[in-house]
């Protein structure tokens, strides 16, 4: 039987992936490829998981593990407390690359290193870090047969955050990737309700900005390639993903549009 391509997502926080760019995450699933979403920080820091009563902190971590699921993902959270990030760099780096080494993921999505929300860059600059120094990190946890991570992208998080997010590619969604999403984000309401409906009308916008860029009547989540080398033999992600991996027409625009140029 042929090996399952593995798929790593990092994010910070405990609904990054699925509620910024679910479209890609439930495609690769279905695409038969095994994906991994990993949030380092977690996220029952903020305010409102403050305030939940009880085992609110534990219920926040099931409601994204069920909500991952629901798009063919394997969750892992990690406890690191969202304001104190950069005094664990140290030891987040090494888990990431022990987790890398065991995993051997052969694509790996990140944050836009460029994101104006501080976790985001952290996390983005980390990632980095790891994917590049894991064989020298972590030899003793290699597993057997490890290759490496062969290509890197960034997701696009927030309109408002993903600041100068310019990308390289669209990923295609479709009607089955879209319920997928949707069913997804409803399994944070027990936890987190009060934004249900801002995630999911956030994520819709944003695949129907994309889509309006394309000829036709598409929906689309945008990817940027980061490295870590030019794969001279093609892009991995397109021959899983084939006709749903597009190119982003972002300077056939400028170039049709003199009056955006300086």
């Amino acid at each position: 039987m042929e090996e399952k391509t593995r798929v790593l997502f990092i994010g910070a926080h405990h609904e990054e992936i699925e509620t910024e760019c679910p479209n890609i995450a439930s495609a690769l699933s279905l695409a038969g490829c095994e994906v991994v979403i990993l949030n380092p920080v977690g996220g029952w820091n903020w305010s409102f998981v403050r305030s939940l009563e009880g085992d609110g902190r534990k219920r926040v971590m099931e409601d994204a593990v069920n909500a991952a699921s629901e798009l063919g993902c394997r969750k892992v959270i990690w406890d690191y407390p969202i304001a104190q990030v950069d005094r664990y760099q140290g030891e987040i780096i090494d888990r990431l690359c022990d987790f890398i080494a065991g995993y051997d993921p052969q694509i790996v999505l990140i944050h836009w290193p460029h994101d104006i929300n501080s976790d985001h860059r952290f996390m983005a600059h980390v990632s980095r870090h790891a994917i590049g120094w894991t064989k020298e990190i972590a030899q003793d946890k290699l597993k057997e047969g490890y290759k490496g991570v062969r290509e890197v992208y960034a997701y696009q998080t927030g309109v408002a955050q993903a600041y100068n997010f310019v990308p390289d590619i669209l990923v295609l969604a479709d009607e089955k990737t879209m319920e997928m999403s949707d069913k997804c984000i409803e399994r944070f309401a027990p936890t987190s309700n009060v934004y249900v409906e801002m995630w999911k009308r956030n994520f819709h916008a944003k695949a129907e900005y994309w889509g309006t860029m394309l000829e036709g009547n598409y929906k689309a989540e945008a990817l940027k390639f980061v490295g870590p080398r030019l794969p001279l033999d093609g892009f991995l992600l397109k021959k899983i993903l084939k006709e749903k991996v597009v190119n982003a027409p972002i300077y056939e625009m400028w170039n049709d549009n003199p009056s955006w140029h300086l």
